[in-house]
């Protein structure tokens, strides 16, 4: 009996987007088994690049089964739209039409939420890169984070603003799951550090420019700016607050400096600039360089941190299938159950770390990277026994760049 996730070929179903791996087997080859794994994409909307870089490491992963000799996984995608109803919808359709063997979830916690329920009703269990609190603060048994929570994003920050005598900081977000969890978590741990906040402020998903916002922080001269925010807005940030000609001592954002398209955009306004990231190819977790290496040979750049984690999702979905010991004989409730066990209590090392969750799902074992813009490049400067370089103090002057 074959055993799921045993060998596998990737074929990406023409629902949406239609890619084949050929593998030619002998002719007297075991029968060919079909797995099917669902997840929705975002191919428009805000979270587009973010997404199409999280489903790139998940292709990367399949075809690294295939390598390894494999048989057949199909995946099944649709594009949400960045859409939380649209996702919440294709999720149910993956289940209960396209009946799929195994289910990731989608890029951000504002998508996973809205699918979370879903998925729940089916008794379904789901790894999902999602990292804000709420997630795991409703009951579901089926949910399983494989990134470092949200509220815990910049305590590290906190701590280096500290030792770096600051003494004020402020804070500012999009009104969405992720960064809305980041900015709480910088409010619960400041004042025990001895920071005071001076601005606190958030701006809607789709703003079209941030100028009146940031104008208000400059005002504060905060210490330590605090910015919860994607790539798209964490750049329009940038350049508003270069338009105020007000630098701070420190700059920290959540995650999207960490891209490489940060960079690209702002060139040497970028410099200085802190970001929080769930994984660094010079991490020293083991396999880091080799796919980083591997990735950039297929796709032309080397891989974000959501790349690594599309990519440590399939490695943590196929550790539990293994574990399990199941297969596709065995019905979808044996499946899932076996799965649901494995991901609640197995401990296991992927491309992100430990994986190891709370009984709510949530991720505990993994650490937090810090890197800063020391332009051109993106150091490593935390934690400080893995750390490459040291940080940049104070944040570069706009004239002085």
């Amino acid at each position: 009996m074959n055993k799921l996730l045993n060998v596998m070929r990737y074929v990406l179903k023409p629902a949406v987007t239609v890619l084949v791996l050929a593998l030619v087997l002998p002719a007297a080859a075991q029968e060919v088994r079909v797995v099917r794994l669902g997840l929705t994409v975002s191919e428009t909307g805000e979270f587009r690049d973010q997404s199409q870089s999280y489903v790139n490491g998940i292709r990367f992963w399949a075809q690294d089964l295939e390598e390894r000799g494999a048989n057949v996984i199909k995946l099944v995608t649709y594009d949400d739209e960045s859409n939380p109803a649209r996702a919440a919808e294709l999720y149910e359709r993956l289940i209960t039409e396209d009946q799929v063997d195994l289910l990731i979830g989608p890029f951000s916690s504002t998508l996973a939420l809205a699918v979370a329920p879903v998925v729940e009703k089916h008794n379904f269990p789901m790894v999902v890169e999602a990292t804000a609190p709420t997630i795991f603060e409703q009951g579901f048994r089926n949910i399983f984070g494989i990134y470092t929570p949200a509220d815990q994003n910049m305590l590290q920050v906190l701590d280096m603003a500290v030792d770096n005598g600051l003494r004020t900081v402020a804070i500012a977000h999009q009104r969405s799951e992720f960064p809305t969890a980041v900015a709480q978590g910088v409010r619960d741990s400041a004042g025990g550090r001895g920071l005071s906040v001076v601005f606190d402020d958030s701006y809607p998903v789709g703003a079209e420019n941030l100028d009146a916002l940031v104008q208000q922080l400059a005002a504060t001269q905060p210490d330590l700016i605090i910015v919860g925010a994607y790539v798209e807005d964490a750049i329009k940030f940038m350049q508003s607050l270069k338009q105020t000609g007000y630098a701070p001592k420190m700059l920290a954002m959540s995650g999207a400096p960490a891209s490489a398209e940060f960079g690209d955009v702002l060139g040497s306004d970028a410099d200085g600039v802190i970001a929080t990231t769930q994984w660094m190819r010079d991490g020293r977790i083991p396999g880091s360089f080799d796919f980083g290496y591997r990735y950039r040979q297929q796709y032309g750049r080397y891989p974000s941190y959501n790349a690594a984690g599309g990519y440590a999702a399939g490695q943590i979905l196929e550790a539990a299938a293994r574990l399990a010991g199941i297969s596709t004989d065995d019905g979808p409730e044996v499946m899932r159950d076996g799965i649901r066990k494995q991901l609640a209590s197995m401990k296991f090392q992927s491309l992100l770390g430990n994986y190891r969750v709370t009984d709510t799902g949530e991720q505990v074992g993994n650490p937090i990277y810090i890197v800063q813009w020391q332009y051109p490049y993106r150091s490593l400067i935390a934690p400080e026994d893995i750390a490459r370089w040291t940080l940049k103090f104070p944040f570069p002057s706009w004239s002085g760049r």
